[in-house]
């Protein structure tokens, strides 16, 4: 992440201890002062002369999450490891262990680094070249509920949301109108609507265009849904999205149209992961399976 600054003052401009609090203007992530010659929201976050000015020795210290790592508290990938043996075994079992759930629900972002890390290319090269014969590559894609994208409570700037993986919504990309998450999008989704439900149908359709990328790479695609509701109309949109991005079995029937090959989505609860992943591994045991 390099998160910009938002409105607000975070430290004292003098050391005069009568000098007033730093105003903060109630956004989400302001971590630095704003230049003095800064009138509005929105030329408080943008005006560089900011970044100029030096930060007191004394200045608060930022909390984690905040700053221009914004809400980037997660530990590094994990490159693909040899876990046949102990010490990559070790090592797997390690970082699992190390994560841990926080902020919003952005599938097509985690799904694109799964799909990153088992690639030959940059930016991890542990993967075996694609046109290497007999080399299956596997992405498999939890999640526990909807996308979504957050909207902030006080907005001075006009952001529209936090700052996240599409930068903010509320800002064009490259010089355009449009924002960087409904680009690509459908006339379905709103150019200028920045409500929560139009930022899930956004990230929907961009999950969408991923995975059909992902299987026309030959990508085998396994997404799993973990305790969502089954009467809840946003868990079950979800669990469908999940459903359609799932790649055919090469060995299993659809037991409802056994003229049809069954898709490789577990609709999983806490108490049944750990067999729905025995089903996957039997699944895998099928193939010839290398990074």
């Amino acid at each position: 992440m390099f998160a910009p600054d938002e409105p607000g003052n975070h430290w004292y401009i003098t050391q005069d201890p009568d000098e007033v609090a730093p105003k903060t203007y109630g956004a989400a992530n302001s971590w630095w002062n704003d230049d003095p010659a800064s009138t509005t929201g929105k030329t408080r976050q943008s005006n560089m002369a900011k970044y100029f000015q030096p930060r007191p020795i004394n200045a608060p210290v930022l909390s984690a999450g905040a700053g221009p790592n914004y809400s980037c508290t997660t530990t590094p990938i994990t490159p693909l490891t040899d876990v046949s043996n102990t010490a990559g075994l070790t090592k797997i079992k390690a970082a699992i262990d190390l994560m841990a759930p926080n902020g919003f629900t952005n599938v097509p972002e985690g799904m694109a680094w799964g799909w990153r890390t088992v690639s030959s290319t940059e930016p991890f090269t542990g993967g075996r070249p694609e046109t290497e014969r007999g080399n299956d590559k596997v992405v498999i894609v939890l999640t526990d509920g909807e996308n979504t994208y957050a909207v902030p409570s006080s907005d001075p700037a006009g952001n529209k949301s936090t700052y996240a993986a599409y930068g903010y919504t509320g800002v064009g990309y490259n010089g355009t109108a449009v924002t960087r998450l409904f680009g690509g999008t459908s006339s379905a989704i709103g150019q200028l609507n920045y409500s929560s439900s139009n930022y899930t149908a956004a990230l929907n359709e961009q999950m969408a265009t991923l995975c059909n990328n992902a299987k026309a790479a030959n990508i085998m695609v396994m997404t799993v849904a973990l305790d969502m509701s089954t009467t809840d109309a946003g868990d079950k949109s979800a669990m469908e999205a999940l459903k359609v991005c799932s790649s055919d079995s090469r060995f299993r029937k659809d037991p409802t149209d056994p003229s049809k090959p069954a898709k490789l989505f577990w609709n999983a609860t806490g108490a049944t992961l750990s067999d729905n992943f025995k089903e996957i591994a039997n699944e895998l045991s099928n193939l010839r399976v290398v990074s």
